[in-house]
């Protein structure tokens, strides 16, 4: 049997990226992976081809189920209804993956430098709103479907380089706001036995990155598998509340579980 099979898992963000690959990752631990996001058939986001629908039926054909729902994670009618729906069929949540973020879509309009007094208010809004906040919102409502069952795991992808900013000042405020809430999460949910975990991966070969050309020898180092399989270490550990509120690096879970990228490595750290 599969180490996940009968679990209920929700990845947000999962048409593409690391939420892609952390779905897909949770699926052939045999996890029931609810795969939202805002992309669907005939109507993606960021004239990007992906869609929840392929994300969900890649989970299912490496043994989990994959079920995709539209869910705008900026919406709180959107994330009530997606748990109240999760709750009708299911009635509880083992595994959250909060994984969307709106701050890398092509859309948001250009500033005239890379200074934060340069970059307009919509790139501040796009990074902490569906970042950070849709974050909480969607936590809150999949927080007592954990705690009635007295389990769970909260994971926050994440993303800092210690000691220095990461990419510009908005992007590292949503980060940095991330896993500081981690920590609130764990430190409130500390007697629900339900643990809240950062997760930050390295440069990953998304497929946004494979589009403009990198690969493995420009240093994109981690394939989304890399993430994901983390993912489902922590899912796996009966001690992974030891982790709750601290924020792990991919490569840190790694070498601690012991689990390698698709081609059999254990790429390091990003430093930038």
């Amino acid at each position: 049997m599969k180490p996940l099979t009968g679990k209920i898992a929700v990845v947000t963000g999962a048409s593409r990226g690391a939420g892609r690959g952390i779905a897909f990752e949770l699926g052939s631990a045999g996890a029931t992976v609810y795969v939202t996001g805002r992309s669907v058939k005939g109507a993606t986001t960021d004239n990007r081809p992906e869609t929840i629908e392929e994300t969900a039926d890649g989970v299912t054909s490496r043994g989990g189920k994959g079920l995709a729902i539209r869910c705008d994670h900026t919406s709180d009618n959107d994330v009530r209804n997606l748990f109240e729906q999760i709750e009708r069929e299911h009635g509880r949540i083992d595994i959250l993956v909060n994984s969307v973020f709106g701050g890398s879509e092509s859309s948001l309009p250009s500033g005239d430098g890379r200074h934060f007094w340069e970059r307009p208010l919509e790139h501040w809004d796009a990074m902490m709103v569906a970042g950070p906040q849709a974050y909480l919102l969607t936590t809150r409502y999949a927080v007592p479907l954990m705690k009635q069952h007295h389990k769970g795991l909260i994971v926050n992808i994440t993303f800092f380089i210690k000691d220095k900013i990461s990419s510009n000042l908005y992007y590292d405020l949503a980060m940095n706001g991330i896993n500081r809430m981690t920590l609130g999460m764990a430190k409130e949910l500390k007697d629900s036995n339900v643990s809240a975990v950062a997760v930050c991966p390295g440069w990953m070969r998304t497929e946004r990155v494979r589009d403009s050309g990198f690969g493995p020898e420009d240093g994109a180092t981690e394939t989304t598998a890399y993430v994901g399989r983390a993912v489902v270490a922590l899912a796996t550990d009966t001690t992974v509340s030891k982790f709750s509120g601290e924020v792990k690096m991919v490569a840190e879970l790694a070498r601690e579980y012991g689990f390698t990228d698709v081609d059999g490595t254990q790429p390091q750290p990003f430093e930038g």
